[in-house]
């Protein structure tokens, strides 16, 4: 996986230490894990849905955690962390797939935005973004390829 920092390198570091945290309560189906990382006022946009507040979140990661068991994995690419001492932003492309079927099943990579605020010596995440190109003539998603090929056309 590659990384480019920009930025505060301690903090960068702290975030990306803590989101290998996340990955592993996620994987873990640990919801309440998941919760305790993030603010009360946390916000989400994923591909399906747009929630506000820890609550709605704690409910929308637990419809998903019978799609969560052993097995499973996080993979992410292109990693991108801009940091200073109290706010990181992290970008990248990510996709949740299961170790068993890699290579049987192609699972799509989605665009993955994280925000973190650090408060009371704690990251907590504060916005994710996670979404996949479409194509507007068509309404269709885009599967990004295992390398990016996405251009602007105008």
């Amino acid at each position: 996986m590659s990384i480019q920092i920009e930025g505060n390198v301690v903090a960068a570091h702290e975030v990306l230490a803590q989101l290998k945290e996340w990955d592993s309560a996620l994987v873990g189906n640990n919801v309440d894990a998941l919760i305790e990382q993030c603010a009360q006022n946390v916000s989400m946009f994923d591909v399906s849905t747009q929630l506000e507040g820890a609550e709605a979140y704690r409910k929308e990661w637990q419809k998903f955690s019978p799609y969560f068991f052993d097995g499973m994995q996080i993979t992410r690419r292109d990693v991108k962390v801009h940091a200073s001492d109290h706010l990181v932003v992290l970008h990248c492309h990510s996709k949740v797939e299961h170790k068993a079927l890699k290579g049987q099943l192609q699972m799509p990579w989605c665009r993955t935005t994280l925000c973190l605020q650090k408060t009371n010596e704690q990251w907590v995440m504060v916005h994710q973004h996670i979404s996949m190109p479409v194509d507007l003539a068509t309404g269709k998603a885009i599967i990004l390829k295992d390398k990016s090929k996405l251009r602007l056309v105008v």
